[in-house]
């Protein structure tokens, strides 16, 4: 259990993002456009595939390390940090 939430660990909800800076190589969150050090145009980050998610049985595109795990007594629920992918136009 833990007793702080480190935002980049990932095992109880799903990590936050960071991109490199190609110009400067400084960290920045992914949710940002432009790099808070430079100011240079931060690229975009790749699509994740979506995955199973055995906790909750719905597929999500940003999972949590609960994704690998069905639950103690088998019953699935959902998960409150379920992102699911995208619908495609078509």
């Amino acid at each position: 259990m833990c007793w702080v939430c480190n935002p980049f660990c990932g095992k109880c909800k799903p990590p936050l993002r960071i991109i490199k800076c190609s110009a400067c190589k400084a960290h920045n969150f992914a949710t940002e456009k432009v790099c808070k050090k430079c100011g240079a145009v931060l690229p975009e980050l790749p699509e994740r595939p979506p995955v199973l998610c055995a906790y909750s049985g719905l597929l999500c595109v940003n999972p949590c390390d609960k994704h690998k795990q069905a639950p103690v007594n088998g019953v699935q629920r959902p998960c409150r940090w379920n992102t699911p992918p995208k619908k495609k136009d078509g």
